[in-house]
């Protein structure tokens, strides 16, 4: 059984993965550069001005939701675009994390290290490295995915606190779906389930 120790050095070693990716600015699922400077445009619009920044999200007729590029528009100015980039790899490296917590709740009977294992090797898939060096919408989006998720397991395991959970896991839904729309699907699955 591994200890916690190994288990924070392997994710430590392979969060500084990320990093070494930003620096040398890897783009291993093919598409993640160039769509960070076909929005890149979304970005620096929010930062000047909301509602120009609306107008042109609007004349682009872009298919995303222009949440994400409000967000880092405003943040941005304020800390700049390289604190941005940092602090996004640190956003994505929280998804294994996630994903983990809820294999966890999903499957007790499982070895936790297996678990770990399993939900590490997120790390290693391109679209996830690529979106995260590329500062996409995708990885924001699925980390409040898989944090809905296990708000939704948690609806299975603690009934005394099953609104609570509900709401939880709604409004992280509600947040993925106003950066990737297609999450939305999971609204009426979960109403489903819930009644």
């Amino acid at each position: 059984m591994l200890s916690l120790n190994k288990k924070i050095s392997i994710y430590l070693i392979l969060f500084s993965s990320l990093i070494f990716s930003y620096l040398l600015g890897e783009n291993s699922s093919g598409g993640s550069e160039h769509d960070y400077f076909s929005t890149k445009k979304y970005i620096e619009v929010f930062q000047i001005d909301f509602y120009s920044g609306f107008e042109l999200f609007r004349d682009s007729n872009e298919l995303h939701f222009p949440f994400f590029y409000l967000i880092i528009g405003n943040i941005s100015k304020i800390t700049g675009i390289t604190f941005i980039h940092y602090f996004y790899l640190i956003i994505s490296s929280l998804i294994p994390l996630a994903f983990y917590s809820a294999l966890k709740k999903k499957f007790l009977d499982i070895n936790n290290d297996s678990l770990f294992f399993l939900s590490i090797l997120i790390f290693f898939s391109p679209y996830f490295r690529s979106s995260a060096v590329w500062l996409t919408t995708d990885n924001l989006a699925l980390l409040f995915f898989v944090i809905s998720i296990n708000f939704f397991l948690k609806i299975e395991l603690e009934n005394k606190t099953f609104f609570k959970n509900s709401l939880l896991c709604f409004l992280f839904l509600v947040l993925s779906s106003y950066i990737r729309h297609y999450y939305a699907i999971f609204f009426f699955l979960i109403f489903l389930y819930i009644l």
